[in-house]
């Protein structure tokens, strides 16, 4: 299994790789990346914290609040230290939450369970006239339509990345699919991955088809192109205590740590 810290540092990267203008700045006990296109804490962090304790923690924030407004942007740290969490006491610093995400892997992709389904759909890798319209309908499957939906809508700096997100490059490879029911798109899906993991990304189904099995078909289809290229271990990450986590977990998806994003007032 790839290390906690290489699964979170390489779902970092992946992402700041798509933004034209972003940094990576590697210290001895500390990542902080940096990007120009916008202000929030979406990729404006620092990362990969080696921190054990408060104490240590204390010294590090120090410097990474110092770099990071160095740069004009707010503190922001991404926590997924148990110790850390418990002891540190974020919020006499500045520091609120702003992201609690759970993050899940599935391996053994060849004993996924081929579940019933309600419709049937045809899954198709986007083509070059598609690239245009797929991060319109990531978007728009993103937007919240009721209290259990975890997110609402997308930056338009995310779906400018989107957008960037349809190439191959030395180190990740992305690629985006869509489900058709009677020629309709009601589902998305992108993976990303590398030699030695994958990741998934823009899991969306057209409020109007839910709980049809469309999820669960896009994961199939997903599971067997990694199998294909030789990859059987894929993470995701969602937001904490929404239902997407319970449905990922009832495919086999094992929650591997839970990570908190605390940000400067």
């Amino acid at each position: 299994m790839v290390s906690l810290e290489k699964i979170q540092d390489y779902n970092y990267e992946g992402q700041r790789l798509l933004f034209e203008k972003s940094k990576r700045l590697d210290y001895d006990r500390f990542t902080i990346l940096l990007i120009d296109e916008f202000n929030d804490d979406y990729l404006n962090l620092a990362i990969n914290i080696k921190a054990q304790n408060a104490k240590e923690f204390e010294e590090d924030y120090i410097r990474i609040k110092e770099i990071m407004n160095k740069h004009n942007r707010k503190t922001s740290v991404f926590i997924n230290n148990d110790v850390l969490l418990s002891t540190v006491d974020f919020k006499s610093k500045g520091l609120e939450i702003s992201d609690s995400s759970v993050w899940l892997m599935r391996d053994n992709l060849k004993d996924f369970i081929k579940y019933e389904k309600d419709i049937e759909i045809d899954i198709s890798k986007i083509s070059k006239e598609e690239e245009t319209e797929y991060p319109l309908l990531v978007e728009n499957g993103f937007k919240k339509n009721s209290k259990e939906d975890p997110y609402d809508g997308l930056s338009q700096s995310v779906i400018d990345a989107i957008k960037r997100s349809c190439y191959t490059n030395n180190e990740f490879t992305t690629e985006h699919y869509v489900a058709r029911y009677n020629k309709k798109i009601v589902g998305t899906i992108t993976i990303m991955y590398e030699k030695e993991i994958a990741y998934i990304y823009n899991v969306t189904t057209d409020v109007n088809y839910r709980r049809k099995g469309v999820c669960k078909q896009l994961m199939s289809h997903i599971f067997n192109r990694l199998i294909e290229i030789g990859i059987d271990e894929v993470v995701l990450q969602t937001e904490s205590g929404f239902y997407p986590e319970k449905i990922y977990k009832k495919m086999g998806f094992k929650e591997i740590f839970k990570g908190i994003k605390y940000t400067e007032k």
